[in-house]
């Protein structure tokens, strides 16, 4: 729809633009009036119109200074002029001053039409370029990020071949330089083979986990923003004013808040190696080179964070805090929406001082522990991975306490929704299978113990998962199932009562009657008398 307004200080003028052409069919909503060129102003700046039809003479503000006016505040309307054959050296400038058409007075409709056509075909011309436009800057945009990490892929490894092009494209990322000091830090996770088990992560969370954490922790520490994976480590460059001592005692300090972190999340230690610094980024590969060489003699993995344990309550660790997450964590899994979000209130209340980043990895340590340990099979943790992601995205975007806490507590509840919805799932696959089981193997004892043992489930869960799946036992079920089956077996004349029990399982006859009767309400002989 397109947006227009009339300008005009005769009423009678404007009642005839507005209401004798049928401005709806054209793809207009609704259409202003205003009285004169600063009432229209104000109005423009409000509707943002597409389109606004003037009149040149008015008192306050005349037409050619309203076109001044839009111009010089950047509105894009187009402009028609609505003037007398006395007014034409007026619209005459008004052209000048970059307005789209004019119209003689008397308004004729076909000729306003005509006018209003073409700046309709000059809007949407307009309007493909602005999202031709939009679109290429968009692609740039997410291409920024991957081009900043293959710049600094190269610039570790040494390979520099046009520095004037390489100092432009820092200067094009917004990368201070100058006068600055810079350290690289080089951080590897073990291998997932040296990990136990239960505490074997998704091969990308730990990396996705330290880039968002260093993104967290650099811009407090350092001038540039600089993180990036490569190969199989997360680099980050460390940018100050300081002197190399106190940028190395910073990079030391965030290498514990990170080993810390990690430790807490994934119960491993982290490897990380501190290069020495240089006074050009372009130099930067001579860092990493001794950042590598650091990390393989395993010199900052001291091992400090292999005894950190989570106590009742927060403690420093560096600038990190740990906080006892487990009842919150436990909440979640047995799906108490109640308790979870309690506790979650409980930790805020309770620790006053407590800042974005530290709600920031309490989410990511719940979503790590659900993945874990609630969510079993892999088919379900890929299903969990792909519904976190969209709070991993928000999770960047949130800033303040308040935004991360609302944040926590909506991910708490769509996570216990997922767990319960996933369950569901789950539990109704095993008794289609169940049921598929008991189908081909009605005639043989069939007994709970054995059905649940051969899906793997303890009996009672079994029996219990049945009935609410069914709304019935499995025993009654399986009683009910084995009769439909005896009854549908009575057509066949040649075959004997006894005969059609062994059949459809049960070698006692008389047991056999007795059950039968209690669901048809008829004995199989005086059924098989009914349905001949």
């Amino acid at each position: 729809m397109y947006r227009m307004i009339v300008v005009d200080d005769e009423a009678w003028i404007r009642e005839r633009l507005v209401h004798t052409i049928d401005w709806d069919q054209l793809g207009f909503g609704v259409v202003h009036e205003a009285t004169c060129g600063e009432e229209a102003l104000a109005l423009a700046a409000e509707v943002q119109p597409d389109l606004i039809l003037t009149d040149i003479r008015m008192p306050h503000m005349d037409g050619l200074e309203l076109i001044e006016r839009l111009k010089e505040r950047r509105l894009a309307a187009k402009v028609v002029i609505i003037s007398g054959f006395s007014d034409f050296e007026y619209a005459k400038k008004a052209l000048s001053l970059g307005a789209s058409d004019y119209i003689l007075k008397p308004v004729e409709d076909d000729d306003l039409l005509g006018v209003v056509a073409r700046c309709l075909e000059q809007i949407e011309t307009d309007r493909q370029k602005e999202a031709l436009l939009k679109k290429a800057d968009d692609q740039v945009n997410k291409r920024l990020p991957l081009l900043k990490e293959m710049l600094f892929s190269k610039l570790i490894m040494g390979h520099k071949p046009d520095e004037q092009k390489l100092r432009d494209t820092l200067a094009d990322f917004g990368l201070t330089n100058k006068g600055l000091r810079h350290a690289c830090l080089v951080l590897q996770v073990p291998e997932a083979e040296a990990l136990p088990t239960e505490r074997k992560p998704d091969a990308n969370f730990i990396p996705f986990v330290l880039r968002n954490l260093l993104q967290d922790l650099l811009p407090s520490v350092s001038e540039n923003e600089i993180v990036f994976a490569h190969a199989d480590e997360v680099v980050c460059i460390v940018s100050s004013f300081e002197g190399d001592d106190a940028l190395a005692r910073t990079c030391l300090t965030m290498s514990d808040d990170i080993r810390n972190i990690v430790h807490k999340i994934v119960g491993s230690a982290l490897v990380i190696g501190l290069g020495g610094a240089v006074g050009d980024l372009l130099d930067i590969s001579a860092s990493y080179r001794q950042a590598k060489q650091m990390l393989l003699h395993g010199y900052l993995d001291s091992g400090r964070s292999k005894d950190t344990k989570s106590a009742a309550g927060p403690h420093k660790t560096g600038g990190y805090r740990l906080y006892d997450t487990e009842a919150l964590i436990n909440h979640i899994r047995v799906g108490n929406k109640a308790a979870a979000l309690a506790s979650l209130d409980q930790i805020v209340r309770e620790n006053r001082g407590i800042r974005p980043i530290d709600l920031k990895f309490i989410y990511i340590d719940i979503v790590n522990s659900v993945v874990r340990t609630a969510v079993e099979g892999s088919g379900a943790a890929e299903d969990f991975s792909k519904f976190s992601l969209h709070f991993f995205e928000l999770l960047q975007q949130s800033q303040s306490t308040d935004e991360i806490h609302g944040l926590l507590g909506d991910t708490i509840t769509r996570i216990i929704d997922f767990l319960e919805h996933s369950q569901s799932k789950k539990r109704r696959k095993v008794i289609e299978k169940a049921l598929e089981y008991m189908e081909l193997h009605y005639t043989e004892e069939l007994n709970l113990n054995a059905v649940a043992e051969r899906f793997y489930l303890n009996a009672s869960y079994f029996s219990k998962i049945f009935k609410e799946e069914l709304g019935v036992s499995y025993t009654k079920y399986l009683m009910e199932f084995r009769v439909n089956k005896a009854a549908e077996l009575m057509s066949d004349p040649t075959l004997k009562i006894y005969e059609i029990s062994r059949r459809v399982g049960y070698e006692d006859v008389q047991y056999f009657t007795k059950m039968f009767k209690s669901f048809k309400g008829v004995t199989p002989g005086q059924y098989r008398e009914k349905i001949r």
